[in-house]
């Protein structure tokens, strides 16, 4: 049976997250549960900011994504709260207990825009494009340790609007310490297709990590320094394994870009749908799941739990066994994991009962079959028996008639042709009696040569009989 279960949204399971984690003092990148939210492709494009304030704008969008309502004004404006060490724990707060480094951070955050455009770039825009530029935090202050966010309903759409846009996962963002690692790692989320990115011109580049001094600037020192450790860092705890290219060797900075290669990882897809190793294999074997089913399975993780998703998998075997599913069993299961469809114990039951009824079915058949099958056995031995033996006459015939004389020889072949059946035979064959002589009667036709050395089988048998 089907059943509807209540839906868990995303702000609980975060906070049941916090909850049993931060009385352990363990940091929200160390949890086996993912939480994120659907974020804009245009706030990959955010630069000039450190690893803190990046992480604070995460904390503040997963809190308006998750508590903004569904229908939004434009010019209306929304305020978002949330409790300061929950805040703190959603953007793995590294700093002091002085809040003074927080709202520094927060400031910067808040100081950061980012422009919107229908245009594929600023030097592409037309008057028919349109264009705009916002600030990425809004209004935003802490007191009496709540945090407050203030966005206007134009702000939190772009935010949030589904078009072009990727899944952020903040167990995942929250583990880069480096600011350039973190930059990179947003540009390589919404990528599609083979793995490998635009080329970033190197001056853009310079902008990802925040301040750079102007001595950092030199390639040479921005590799050393910021590059290079960035990798780094992108191999070890990201779910990419990534390499960097510049468009030639030795180019002036002004003409150098750089571009970026990247491969998942094997077990990325379980670690972002936030599953152990079996149920991945179940889902990705059994079901043919993909990045795309992973990826949506983490989109919806905190209602898309691993009970629900176990119960599906059960439902969606039974339908497959009934022969109810014809088409697709992944878009099925998919399809059972959102509508929590679950079997009730009469479900199993019923099962149990058409199992035993066909297994039931499957022994009657082998009984019947296994009967039939030594009822053949036993007549095809027989007609085995019957053939040697018929073979045997034949062969025994024979070699008493061509050991006979001549008189014994014209008698047995005149016994043969007066009789009816043999006659039968012979006219069956399209023989003419005539030819039938003790010199021709072998060879003439094989049929009436072997029915003639039964015949004299026959006669010799009975002779022996009467003496």
């Amino acid at each position: 049976m089907e059943n509807q279960a209540l839906t868990v949204t995303p702000h609980q399971l975060a906070l049941d997250i916090f909850e049993d984690m931060s009385g352990q003092g363990r940091p929200i990148y160390e949890s086996t549960r993912d939480i994120g939210f659907i974020r804009n492709n245009i706030f990959t494009r955010v630069g000039g900011l450190g690893i803190a304030a990046r992480r604070i704008l995460d904390a503040a969008y997963f809190i308006v994504a998750t508590k903004a309502p569904e229908e939004l004004l434009d010019d209306k404006v929304y305020t978002f709260t949330a409790e300061v060490n929950y805040f703190k724990w959603l953007m793995r707060y590294e700093g002091s207990r002085n809040h003074a480094h927080l709202v520094s951070q927060m400031r910067s955050a808040a100081n950061a825009r980012v422009d919107i455009m229908t245009a594929p770039s600023i030097e592409e825009i037309t008057e028919k494009d349109s264009w705009g530029t916002i600030g990425l935090l809004g209004d935003c202050y802490i007191e009496r340790n709540v945090v407050f966010i203030l966005l206007s309903g134009r702000v939190i759409k772009y935010l949030i609007n589904p078009y072009k846009a990727h899944w952020l996962s903040l167990r995942a963002s929250t583990s880069f310490s480096l600011s350039l690692a973190r930059a990179i790692y947003d540009r390589l989320i919404p990528c599609e297709g083979p793995g490998i990115t635009e080329w970033f011109a190197y001056s853009e580049l310079l902008e990802w990590p925040g301040k750079v001094g102007e001595s950092r600037k030199e390639v040479k020192e921005f590799k050393k320094h910021f590059l290079v450790p960035a990798i780094q860092q992108l191999n070890q705890v990201s779910d990419f394994d990534v390499s960097w290219e510049p468009n030639a060797e030795r180019v002036p900075p002004e003409k150098l870009k750089i571009r970026f290669r990247f491969t998942k990882k094997q077990g990325a897809d379980a670690a972002r749908a936030g599953i152990d190793d079996s149920m991945y294999l179940t889902l990705h074997n059994e079901f043919a799941f993909d990045g795309p089913e992973f990826d949506r399975i983490a989109k919806n993780r905190a209602d898309w739990t691993d009970e629900v998703i176990e119960r599906a998998i059960e439902y969606t075997r039974a339908k497959v066994n009934e022969g109810k599913v014809t088409s697709s069993p992944k878009g099925y299961l998919l399809r059972a994991i959102e509508g929590k469809y679950r079997l009730g114990d009469a479900d199993r039951r019923m099962a149990e009962v058409k199992a035993k009824q066909l297994e039931d079915a499957r022994n009657e058949r082998r009984g019947r079959d296994d009967a039939r099958a030594k009822v053949e056995a036993s007549l095809q031995a027989q007609n085995d028996l019957a053939t040697a033996k018929l073979s045997d006459e034949i062969n025994i015939g024979k070699q008493l008639f061509e050991a006979a004389d001549d008189n014994v020889r014209k008698d047995l072949v005149q016994s043969f042709v007066s009789q009816l059946l043999p006659q039968r035979l012979i006219d069956r064959q399209g023989v003419a009696r005539e030819r039938l002589t003790p010199a021709t009667i072998l060879t003439v036709n094989r049929v009436v040569a072997e029915a003639f050395c039964t015949h004299v089988y026959s006669r010799s048998k009975k002779a022996r009989s009467k003496e």
